[in-house]
């Protein structure tokens, strides 16, 4: 049996991230085929219909999943739209001051009736009443696919999409209208309404902003307050897994919850020993786990968590209590069933990949003493999240260990019960809810305070981006470390982790211009031997979450750059900018210029100002004088290396383009344009392409741009001059370099064969 599951976890992978889905005639030969090893059971028969089987359920359920997705036509379009409120709406104050409320809407109609396929879509309003589930709504909405940034070593926004069974986004673009609920629609989203609810009364309870943010979290799974300093703070200790209720926080009420069944059973030996026979402790576990997995809105990691426990719990009803390895296959065998996608997600390798590693140490450690229990796994853990970690969050916390023996048993054993116990009592005694949630919030006012201020003064975690071969090599060493034998061979060991500790160094001996997928914005990196310029961050808050630190970070580690010779801001309006001091501070900055430099640590950007790098690379600002304001004030910079010349024009328009027009005349001639003010009819002029004659333009605007970017009579005008135009939008992050017959070499990452859910 384990042999199949194998090949069913095997094909399912397969399946996922193939481009191609089988046909509908071909997934029943091949479900046909899976039936084969019913007359004829063999090791590799089994394989092969595990196999047969997982690829033909997959193509099944991606088929319905392609037929719900939003049409292409209806991007960018405006709608009607008709359904329930499906989920927790998560409120998130806006600099102006307005609330923006993100939630997904189970779709009852669509108008016009050509964009009608979507089941679910992920809305996103501004508006001033507050949204509970299982409302029915009417909104005015614009559509979009859904569509994500597409870089190197950065997080994949599609493969949420697609796992979450989101068919399309949209933004309310105009009033909505609350339409008469049905009974049996707020009887459905009964739990969505309580979790509310609960989250409400949480906020009002005078608790800290911290203590707010973590009881929300753990007790109803809204992490409406978890901000970005919040999980960037939890993150730099490798505990930010507490703030998302997944298989610990469900695994800690399950335990709590079995000892109160044995409990039970002791009691009633007494009364009655048939009803003390029951399995009253797995009946308790489940239950508890159960219920607290619909508080938590049934989210996909709650679902995963709660399959994994009854497939254990069974286990130890049928006295299968050595099956922990086919517990664990069998786990997840049901959870692809249930959605194939949640393979590719990050949450089923940390989970599954977790308890994997506790089962092969408890194989191999048997004799160890109540410290060497206590201690051992979250050793384990921190050494399994250095790959796991390099592979799916880009790095590890090296006070992971620490953190987590301190914060698991604090967060399992006080914090999570006594959330819990105020959510219980709550409605029979406000007093005993309020002290429950007090004396929760107590350590974490108190842990909460000191750990930030080490965070401030120290860099707690390490950035890891290593080759697959640097990640399976210290895979290896996690299997072999908790063997009985490892001691004797620590320096060995030890040697495996090097590769992915090290990383690899920064080497791009031929010129290379790297566009990033930062949506409406500009981030653009430059390599040439051991050097690399960057120019421009991206958008987002400069005090809050930014495209420096989800796209342009991990790429540059990804890249092995870890020093940047210089650092370029054209000018201060956020899409280019925001970033800045997110770069500065994450890694060793030698140059920074900027166009518009008030209140940052930089240079001003002024034409003349020019540099070298070896192997004849020069660099010219040729923008702005010094008396610009606005976009106009942004650093133009002109990349001369052998083979490739590449203008970088920031938001310039018109009148700009005529003044460097005026001054620098055919010194403008460049091969690559990133093309002025993402598109805009403000930039771009006829005269402008006239003297610069690229043979390839760039656009750096977001898919379905809001602002109409880029402007179509602008791409007219390009491809009509002969210009190659390429979007990062569509082919996401862009590569070019010079060619060997002088011609330029471009890579896409959208490139290449995609899986078929991209």
């Amino acid at each position: 049996m384990r042999v199949w599951m194998l090949g069913f976890l095997l094909g399912t992978f397969a399946a996922v991230i193939s481009p191609w889905l089988l046909p509908l005639w071909l997934s029943c030969v091949v479900i046909m085929v899976a039936a084969a090893p019913i007359w004829r059971i063999t090791a590799l028969s089994l394989l092969v219909s595990g196999l047969c089987l997982a690829m033909a359920l997959t193509s099944l359920r991606g088929a319905q999943m392609l037929q719900a997705r939003l049409d292409s036509t209806c991007n960018a379009a405006p709608a009607v739209v008709t359904g329930l409120i499906s989920s927790l709406p998560r409120h998130t104050p806006m600099q102006s001051g307005q609330a923006r409320q993100r939630f997904e809407l189970r779709v009852e109609s669509i108008e016009p009736s050509a964009c009608s396929g979507p089941r679910t879509l992920l809305l996103t309003y501004y508006g001033e009443q507050r949204l509970q589930p299982g409302e029915r709504w009417r909104f005015h909405v614009t559509l979009r696919r859904p569509w994500g940034l597409a870089n190197p070593g950065s997080f994949n926004m599609q493969s949420w999409y697609a796992l979450s069974g989101i068919d399309g986004l949209g933004t309310v673009s105009a009033r909505a209208h609350r339409l008469d609920d049905c009974e049996a629609c707020r009887l459905r989203y009964a739990a969505h309404r309580l979790r509310q609810h609960v989250s409400a009364v949480i906020e009002r309870a005078g608790l800290s902003p911290l203590a707010t943010a973590v009881l929300q979290a753990v007790s109803v799974a809204d992490k409406s307050g978890i901000d970005y300093q919040k999980w960037y703070l939890f993150q730099q200790y490798g505990i930010n897994h507490l703030l998302v209720i997944s298989g610990l926080h469900v695994a800690f009420v399950a335990g709590l919850a079995y000892l109160l069944g044995r409990l039970m059973c002791s009691c009633l030996q007494g009364y009655s020993a048939r009803a003390a026979a029951l399995p009253w402790p797995e009946i308790c576990a489940v239950g508890s786990a159960s219920c607290y997995v619909a508080l938590a809105g049934f989210s996909v990691a709650t679902v995963r968590a709660l399959i994994m426990l009854l497939c254990f719990m069974l286990a130890r009803i049928c006295g299968r209590t050595s099956s922990g390895f086919n517990s664990l296959l069998l786990a997840a065998l049901v959870v692809l069933v249930l959605n194939p996608l949640e393979i590719v997600g990050s949450g089923f390798w940390l989970s599954f990949g977790a308890v994997a590693a506790l089962l092969w140490m408890a194989q191999w450690q048997r004799r160890r003493g109540p410290l060497g229990r206590a201690v051992q796994p979250h050793m384990v853990m921190t050494l399994l999240m250095l790959p796991m970690g390099a592979i799916w969050l880009g790095g590890s916390s090296w006070v992971a260990a620490p953190s987590n023996m301190l914060m698991v048993p604090l967060t399992g054993l006080l914090v999570v019960p006594l959330a819990l116990l105020g959510v219980l009592l709550h409605g029979v005694s406000e007093s005993l809810t309020l002290l429950c949630w007090q004396v929760a919030a107590a350590p974490l006012d108190i842990v909460g305070p000191a750990a930030a201020l080490l965070a401030e003064r120290y860099r707690l975690f390490v950035p890891l981006h290593a080759t697959p071969v640097a990640q399976l090599l210290a895979l290896l060493g996690v299997m072999v470390a908790v063997m009985p034998w490892a001691a004797r061979y620590r320096p060995g060991i030890a040697a495996l982790f090097l590769p992915l500790l090290l990383g690899r160094a920064a080497s791009s001996e031929m010129p290379t211009l790297d566009v990033l997928d930062v949506g409406q914005g500009s981030a653009v990196v430059f390599r040439a031997g051991n050097r690399a310029l960057l120019y421009d961050t991206g958008g987002g808050s400069p005090s809050g979450p930014n495209l420096a630190a989800s796209v342009v970070l991990p790429w540059l580690r990804a890249a092995g750059v870890t020093r940047l010779d210089t650092l370029v801001i054209s000018h201060e309006d956020l899409d280019h900018s925001a970033g800045a001091s997110t770069v500065v501070d994450a890694m060793e900055v030698v140059h920074w210029l900027a166009g518009e430099p008030r209140g940052v640590r930089a240079r001003g950007c002024r034409t003349g100002q020019a540099w070298s790098w070896p192997g004849d690379i020069r660099f010219h600002i040729l923008s702005p004088v010094g008396t610009e304001e606005g976009n106009d004030a942004s650093c133009v910079l002109f990349i001369h290396a052998p083979g490739m010349r590449a203008l970088l024009a920031g938001d310039i328009g018109v009148g700009q383009e005529r003044a460097l027009i005026s001054y620098w005349r055919s010194a403008l001639a460049a091969d690559v344009l990133l093309v002025g003010h993402h598109g805009s009819l403000t930039s771009t002029s006829q005269a402008w392409l006239n003297w610069v004659s690229p043979s390839l333009a760039i656009v750096g605007a977001g898919y379905a741009s809001r602002f109409g970017h880029p402007h179509p009579t602008v791409i007219q005008r390009l491809r009509r001059a002969g210009i190659k135009v390429r979007e990062t939008a569509l082919t996401g992050a862009i590569t070019v370099r010079p060619g060997a017959t002088g011609t330029l070499e471009l890579r896409y990452h959208r490139d290449g064969l995609q899986p078929w859910w991209m």
